[in-house]
Parts: C-alpha cells; structure tokens; sequence
C-alpha cells in the first residue's frame, strides 16, 4: 500500500505516557506551549532542539517496556485508556446480540485478555496449522499452503496486497511485491558491523527458541533455525535495498498471465482470477521462483513452520511471547514488555478497527474541532498554490499542472463517511487465535472481491482512533484521523501560532507529499504519469540533490548517518510543509501582529511548537534500526534541519552566519 505517513508520528507508535487523562487536561487549559522542557543554557541558535528540548531530554528516563518517548506520549497513553475503557464496558457485556458491535468488539477483547485459557493451550491453536506444513510432499504443495496461508494472517515469501492500479488508479489491482524477511531489511543479512552480527546472532538464536517451544530437541532445533535462516539469507541476496524500492517506476510492472502458466496457477490459488498483475520487483520473482524449485523441501517446511509461529507468537502462551520480545529488544532496545491490556487494546483496534474508533468519535470528538481543522487546512492549501505561482524555476505550463493537482487533493478529516461492516465475522470469548483467523479471512475475502472493480475513495487505510496521518499518491488525498487531533498536535482553546506550528505542520507535511521526489510523479488523478516539462523536473532534481546532501551529513547515531536518498521524500515533505504553513500562519491575525504571549513572539510559538513536537527520546537500538530501515530522519534533525533553511527562523531568533544553526544561502534547500 502506496501511503505517506505523517513525518511525526511514524516512529510514535509504541509511546505511552503515565500521566493520566486528567493530568493532560489540566495541562493544556494554561500555555500549551511546555516552556519547561527548554534549557536556558543552550542557545537557539547553537542547537535550537537542545534550547527547545534539552531540560526535558536530561530529566526524561525511557520507560522500560518503550524503545521511544516523547512529548506526544501522553496523547498517545490517554488515548489508549480511552479505548481501553470503551473495550472494558464491553466486554462486561455477555447477552449482546451477536454479530453486533458490543458483541463482537467485547468478545475479542475478552479472548485476548483470557491470559490463564491461552496459557493452557500453549500453541496448540497453531497445531492444525503446523501439522499441514508438516504433511506437505512436494513443491506443489508447498506453493498451495503459501495461497492458503495468505488466508489466514501471515505473509510467507512475499508482499501481496490489494490497491488502485498506479497507472489507472481508478480500478483496484493485485499487488506482489518483494518479501519474506524476518529482519527489518536485506542489508541485515549482509552488513559488517558488529551492530548487525549482535542482531544476526540474536535472530538466529530466536528461531531455534521456537523450533525448541515446538518440542524438538536443542540439535535438531539449532539445525531447523540455520536452515530457515540461510534460505532468508538468499531471499535477501536478490531483495532490492529500502532505497531502490523508493522508484515507483522502476517498481511498477504490469504482468499479463496469459504468457504464464506456471505464474497464473499459483495466482488462482490465491482465488485471483485477474488476467494482469502488478509486480513490484521482477528480478525479485525471478529468483524466488528458482529458489522454490531448488531449496529442499524440508527446508521450505522450517521457513513455513517458523513464521507461522512469530506471525501469531503475540497471541500464543507466555513463552512464546517472551521469545519473541526477548528479540525484539535487538531492535527496539525495550527491557520489560507492554502491559497486556495495552497489546490487547492494540490488537482490537488492528482487527476490528472500524468498531472501536466508531464508539471512540461518538465519545471523545467534536464537530468543532473538525470545522476549525477544516479551516486550517483549506489555508495551508491556499498558501501551497500562492508559493507555487510565486516559484522562480518552474514554468508556467508544469505550474498550471501543479496547481491542478493542488486543487484536486481530496481532504478527509477525523473519520470516514461509511465504517466497515464486521457482522458476517464470527467472533468468541474463548479462542483469540481463531478470531484473529476470522479477521484475517474477512480482509483477505475483502480483498480479493475489490480487484478489477472501482477504488473506493472514501475508503480508510488506518483506524479513526489511531495517532497518524497521511497522503496516498494513487489518491491524491490527504488524511488526518481524529486520533492526532488532540494535543500537542491540536489544542481545542489553543493559539494559532501553536496550532499551526503543531497539526499544521503535520497538515501541510502531507500535502507536500504530494509534490516529493515520489509524490510529484502522479497526476491529479492519481495516476503514475509524468507531467512535468524535461526542464523542471531537472530543476526539481537538482534542488532535491541539495536535501540529500544536506541529510547525508547528519549522524543519527554513533557512526550511524542519516541517508539521505531514503528519507529524501519526508525531508522534502519536512521542509516544503514547514515552510507552506509558515506562510499560512501568517495569513492570521496573531500571524499578522508582534503580540507576544509569555514572553515569546507569533514566529517563536510557531517554531517552539513545531520543535514540541519533535521531543523524543529513542534507545540507540531503535535510532540504528530507524536510521537503515525508517524513511523519515531522527527527531533532532527534522526540526534543525527543517528550521536551518528557513529565513523566517533566522529572524524569529536572531540567528546570525557565526552561528551553528545558519547555513550558507547557497546551501539552504528550497524547492517548494
């Protein structure tokens, strides 16, 4: 799925706070800007998200069961109890009418916090599973339980999915992209670096854990675990890098079944009875169709048998879950796991989503906030298309285009028109597993009936309640859920120049996405389609170049650089964003005057806001797996990098050419 998450809240997912809900709001009835989180000893113009955030930064401890914190924890935390107390009223509820609403989002909260009945089952819920893996002859029957298993919740070999055709984006088609890794990327597999050895150890460690959960013996287990690990080694070795699959031309290729046979069958396994296909990587087909025929068929058995275990260990007994946590801080660097009721509430919102953000709008959000959003984003929007009229490198007929395009961007905020209809799923208080098969048959069903019809453009990607936004390029829409419009990205009393600084900056980031190095080769209709003039895409490029050198410098961690051609297209749409709602800002009346509010400017709450944003602690695990998997940069250079190029931040603190924070003219990126 072709999406552009927000540059915020990516790398937010796992934060919680412990202050309570009504600590939040007694917090943000006064400043909602947290002035105490700044270090006087540091100057703005030095390091500005070490003056913003540096008193913060000293006294803040990661709390044990999170690899990241941040200044949006307590959103995230409160969100969370919020949903939680919806799923606990529920599930107290045992004569709801099946099929409804309280029936089926109770019940699966109730299975998943049924610790003491999956604790009996251990992975006997996976036994059918395993026993059919276990019973497979031939090659034949190995690409028949990877169809089958796409069924039920796990993703064997490759990426399969269903979205708008990038060329027609009107009609839906079936995606297969590349896959199959149990580490984040390929260069896992191959780099040097003691970093990534600790991190292969302790993968291969895991596996052979699982293979010992399963009953086989420590000899036997260990020779499974190196055989499951080898065949991914060779998957790696033909996967394309995270920054190759940025092209979306070169990872578009329509694929007519009819010249293959052996391509086809396994395409009507999957119940697919298109005659074209989308394939993201051919090269990558090419060599897993050769390693299919040639791995040994035990060894494909492991490698089947092994993610069947980590795809479902989360709902399985404590041991399971422990192994796989005990891995996953190779990663994350998290010491203790989230509390269950914390994955359980999570679990739900991922399975029956749509349920639960319904009760959750009906409970915790406003019509006025929505029209004030509405508001701010129309004028982000203006002020897009007067920076675009204003360009001094791009012609006037790619600005006509542009501005087409601009206009055309579908905006849907705080929760779709229609919610999804869960009812045909059965759904029980005894068996979490199964559920999580329901669910996972009732998407894959879903998916399979939309290919070769109409996209449904009303259609969300993520749940009402979750913390993100984001812009889909196959689309041209931008999407803003009600769960990020809570502080400290929108305050309901608060200042504009708080606002804007804050949800405009995540508002006006994803317009941009639609005019990044990936975005900007759709049309209005979301095509994949180039309407640009020869000339000014080179313009664009050659100013784009300019991004990547400037991030390329940046460490994010140890000797570990940011790369800068992998978050090319969020540090455009950093930028850009930042910069288009700076102009908006200043179509308001506060944007317009010198007022200060304690003791700080419009331009300096603006900034201080966007910079309050940014605060974030991470573990260094976390920051290397972000810095050579995650497109987005490090906090800390999301806001220094973005800020260093605008002249309005020069002003607002007095930045002057000795300074840290300045960059030369010739230097500071400006494409949009």
């Amino acid at each position: 799925m072709k999406l552009f998450l927000s540059v915020f809240v990516v790398m937010m997912l796992v934060i919680f706070s412990c202050q309570t809900p009504a600590e939040q709001n007694n917090k943000t009835q006064s400043d909602p800007l947290d002035i105490s989180s700044q270090d006087s000893s540091i100057r703005p113009q030095s390091d500005f998200y070490l003056y913003a955030n540096g008193t913060w930064l000293k006294k803040t401890e990661i709390p044990p069961a999170q690899s990241v914190w941040g200044s949006s924890s307590t959103l995230f935390d409160s969100s969370t109890s919020r949903l939680h107390r919806i799923l606990d009223s529920l599930a107290d509820i045992t004569n709801a009418p099946i099929g409804s609403i309280a029936q089926q989002t109770g019940d699966l909260f109730a299975s998943g916090m049924d610790s003491a009945g999956i604790e009996k089952k251990g992975f006997l819920p996976l036994k059918a599973e395993l026993d059919s893996i276990a019973f497979i002859r031939n090659k034949e029957e190995i690409k028949h339980e990877i169809a089958k298993e796409y069924t039920i919740n796990h993703r064997p070999y490759f990426s399969f999915y269903v979205a708008a055709d990038d060329r027609n984006s009107l009609v839906n088609a079936a995606h297969f992209d590349q896959g199959g890794l149990g580490l984040p990327g390929r260069d896992y597999y191959f780099k040097k670096d003691s970093s990534s050895k600790n991190i292969r150890d302790a993968y291969l460690a895991y596996i052979t854990k699982i293979f010992t959960l399963l009953g086989q013996p420590a000899s036997v287990a260990g020779q499974h675990a190196k055989s499951v690990f080898d065949l991914e080694t060779s998957i790696a070795a033909f996967s394309k890098s995270p920054v190759e699959l940025r092209d979306p031309i070169a990872n578009y290729n329509k694929i007519y079944l009819s010249g293959n046979p052996e391509l086809k069958k396994l395409i009507v396994s999957f119940g697919i009875t298109a005659d074209t296909i989308i394939s993201g990587q051919p090269s990558f087909y090419k060599g897993l169709n050769k390693l299919l025929n040639n791995a040994p068929i035990e060894t494909q058995k492991n490698y089947l048998s092994f993610h069947v275990v980590d795809d479902d260990a989360d709902y399985l007994s404590g041991d399971f879950v422990n192994a796989k946590f005990q891995f996953d801080k190779y990663l994350n660097g998290a010491t203790q796991l989230r509390e269950r009721w914390k994955r359980m509430t999570s679990m739900v919102d991922d399975e029956l989503g749509d349920n639960l953000s319904r009760l959750y709008v009906e409970e915790y959000f406003t019509v006025a906030d929505k029209d004030r959003i509405s508001h701010i984003v129309d004028n982000i929007q203006s002020s897009f298309g007067e920076r675009i009229r204003q360009l001094d490198w791009m012609s006037d007929s790619t600005k006509q285009k542009a501005l087409i395009k601009l206009q055309a961007i579908v905006k849907k905020i705080a929760y779709p028109d229609h919610w999804k209809d869960y009812s045909s799923i059965h759904i029980t208080r005894d068996d979490l597993l199964s559920n999580i098969r329901g669910t996972s048959h009732y998407r894959h069903e879903k998916d399979i009936e939309k290919i070769g019809k109409p996209v449904d453009r009303t259609e969300w990607q993520i749940t009402a309640s979750t913390i993100d936004a984001y812009y889909d390029p196959t689309q041209n829409n931008i999407n803003f859920t009600a769960g990020i419009l809570q502080p400290p990205f929108y305050f309901s009393s608060g200042d504009d120049a708080v606002n804007y600084g804050a949800i405009g900056a995540v508002i006006g980031h994803e317009i941009t996405h639609g005019f990044d190095d990936q975005g900007r080769q759709y049309d209005a209709d979301g095509n994949l389609k180039d309407w640009w003039s020869a000339e000014d895409a080179l313009k664009f490029k050659q100013r784009a170049m300019k991004i990547i050198n400037q991030y390329n410098s940046y460490i994010s961690v140890d000797t570990f650089h940011l790369n800068g051609e992998l978050t090319e297209g969020e540090n455009i749409a950093d930028n850009g964003g930042l910069a288009i709602t700076y102009a908006a800002f200043k179509k308001t009346e506060q944007g317009k005057g010198t007022e200060k509010i304690n003791g700080l400017t419009p331009d300096q709450r603006f900034f201080l806001a966007f910079a309050q944003i940014c605060k974030m602690k991470i573990r260094k695990e976390r920051l290397i797996t972000l810095a050579r998997t995650n497109p987005h940069s490090a906090p800390k250079w999301r806001l220094n990098g973005s800020v260093s190029n605008m002249p309005a931040f020069y002003e607002a603190f007095n930045v002057k050419t000795s300074d840290s924070m300045y960059r030369p003219d010739s230097l500071r990126v400006k494409i949009w």
